[in-house]
């Protein structure tokens, strides 16, 4: 065993949220796509806890006759997220409020986190990201709470494969 403590990342300012109109190959998203002007960042919007990808991975049993025990293979999965950020309430054409414009229940379009690097440096060809492709669920009000912000929560709904640490490439 090592003595050697791995280097681990801190997890505050080390995300960035893309909402991208349109990717045509999600599997390796281009520089332009994720650059394009309609492009906008999320994650200054979010809340500190308003990322929440999940996955829901099945069991499949796999029971023999000639055996006592019963054993799991990996069966069906699920990807899912729900986001959760601040509004404005009242200036819907503000630039504060861009997240609850743009987000809009039925809008379709993909979220690709790049997760390890200051949200602030541009995303570049080589790195690693995730793509989601999604239809936007309903806005939802929070309530609002003391010493709180308004902030809106929808489902966000994963229309197709989840692709996991893909590189952005260059032009297409």
């Amino acid at each position: 065993m090592s003595d050697q403590v791995p280097l681990s990342i801190p997890a505050d300012g080390s995300l960035k949220v893309l909402a991208v109109p349109v990717i045509e190959v999600p599997s390796a998203p281009s520089i332009e796509e994720l650059t394009a002007p309609e492009v906008f960042e999320l994650q200054c919007y979010l809340s500190a806890d308003g990322w929440n990808p999940s996955t829901d991975e099945q069991v499949s049993v796999d029971d023999r006759l000639c055996d006592r025990q019963t054993y799991e293979r990996r069966g069906r999965f699920s990807d899912s997220l729900e986001i959760t950020y601040v509004y404005q309430g009242q200036d819907m054409d503000a630039e504060d409020n861009k997240a609850f414009a743009m987000l809009r229940a039925g809008e379709t379009g993909f979220l690709v986190p790049r997760w390890g690097l200051d949200h602030e440096l541009p995303v570049e060809v080589g790195d690693l990201v995730e793509v989601y492709p999604v239809e936007y669920g309903l806005q939802r009000k929070q309530p609002p709470e003391a010493n709180g912000r308004l902030r809106i929560t929808h489902k966000v709904f994963v229309t197709g494969p989840t692709q996991r640490d893909v590189e952005v490439v260059a032009a297409s």
